[in-house]
């Protein structure tokens, strides 16, 4: 038997209940001043979106809590293992527990807009050429001058005519609508390109990471327990 890790939180409300879960019964259990989030499993779940959803869904519950160190889909410890697991990662689950205490992440997506011009009209901006990567990164450089946000991590995708990026920042939870309203003036100036805030999430993008079971993992072959990076 194995466990399904969705989060360690601090401090979970009383008032705090599961939502229904694909993933099986979701269950707290102490860990130290800490509490863990988990469900009993058979090994790693499959990754398709009900599940993934699912997931996220009992994660993104806790953000009530004090503070959330959310795992990412897939995160599976041997049950017998797992007090030993924990134990072993104490210090540094307590120091990320301590660096995301009352803080959430935003994420600002950058996306690139398609004229919807036919052919035989073009409007100033396509004139100008199409933003690509690097107007993204400039963008991306402006929002974090203008969010005041000490940490943050910016991303990029291109593909063919898709090019899309994303900033993720970690904000304290009082100051999400302050953060929202320093932001507003990129937004509105930006030109060619959709910049589009959504949040408050569990802070994945600062978490760090843990080993996960390989998804296609077959029962015939006993993995490894998951062990810390770093």
């Amino acid at each position: 038997m194995y466990q399904h890790l969705f989060a360690i939180v601090e401090r979970l409300p009383a008032f705090w209940s599961p939502p229904a879960s694909c993933l099986g019964p979701v269950g707290v259990r102490p860990v130290d001043e800490l509490q863990l989030i988990a469900s009993p499993c058979d090994g790693p779940p499959d990754a398709n979106a009900r599940a993934l959803g699912s997931h996220h869904d009992v994660v993104r519950s806790t953000l009530d809590a004090a503070a959330v160190l959310p795992f990412r889909f897939g995160t599976v410890v041997l049950a017998a293992e797992l007090p030993d697991w924990l134990e072993a990662h104490r210090a540094r689950i307590c120091s990320t527990v301590a660096e995301l205490r009352g803080r959430v992440e935003m994420s600002v997506k950058l996306l690139r807009l398609h004229c919807g011009h036919g052919a035989d009209r073009v409007c100033r901006e396509c004139a100008r050429g199409a933003p690509g990567v690097a107007e993204l990164g400039d963008l991306a450089e402006l929002l974090v001058e203008r969010a005041g946000v000490a940490r943050w991590r910016f991303s990029s995708s291109a593909h063919g005519d898709n090019v899309a990026g994303a900033v993720a920042f970690l904000v304290p939870r009082a100051e999400v609508h302050a953060f929202l309203a320093r932001i507003a003036p990129v937004a509105s100036r930006a030109s060619g390109i959709a910049v589009v805030p959504t949040g408050p999430w569990p802070a994945y993008s600062f978490a760090g990471s843990f080993d996960r079971l390989p998804i296609a993992w077959m029962p015939a072959t006993p993995p490894p327990p998951a062990r810390w990076f770093g």
